[in-house]
């Protein structure tokens, strides 16, 4: 048991849906097992593991925090960039935008992941040179953290 209460932002949002697209109350025991949903290939490397675990916490943390549901979405972008700099042994001044191009280009990812992959660089950008505190609510955030598990996992299964 915690002492921490919600933040009243969350609380406006679902945790989850069900197998029949129900909503799932905004628990922290439903953000848990939505993230236990998402992939982790057993031969990611240790950083992007840890990279992708961390996202997890915060994305559970923001039942309490809602600015972590930002911060969860920009660590796991971070897990695709290195996973993506290793597929394509490329050079730390190659941006993110242009990995994205090329796994587009490489039919690593289909339309959907590419325009999440794209949405996520474009807010991790804007936070990164932000004057003020960014915030992303849980929906979003959920969707480009389980696209950058989900791709991660497929690049090291290969």
């Amino acid at each position: 048991m915690t002492d921490r209460e919600p933040d009243s932002r969350t609380l406006n949002f679902a945790g989850d849906v069900d197998e029949q697209g129900r909503p799932l109350p905004m628990t922290v025991e439903v953000l848990r097992a939505r993230t236990e949903k998402w992939p982790v290939s057993p031969q990611t490397p240790e950083n992007g593991v840890a990279q992708l675990a961390r996202s997890r916490r915060l994305f559970v943390d923001g039942y309490y925090t809602y600015e972590d549901f930002y911060d969860a979405a920009t660590r796991s972008l971070q897990a695709v960039e290195a996973a993506l700099r290793v597929r394509f042994d490329a050079e730390s001044k190659v941006s993110l935008a242009k990995l994205i191009d090329r796994a587009r280009a490489e039919g690593l990812v289909d339309g959907y992941t590419y325009e999440i992959l794209h949405t996520g660089r474009e807010l991790r950008n804007r936070q990164i040179h932000a004057t003020t505190l960014a915030v992303l609510n849980p929906a979003i955030a959920a969707r480009i953290i389980a696209t950058s598990h989900k791709l991660v996992a497929e690049l090291f299964e290969e």
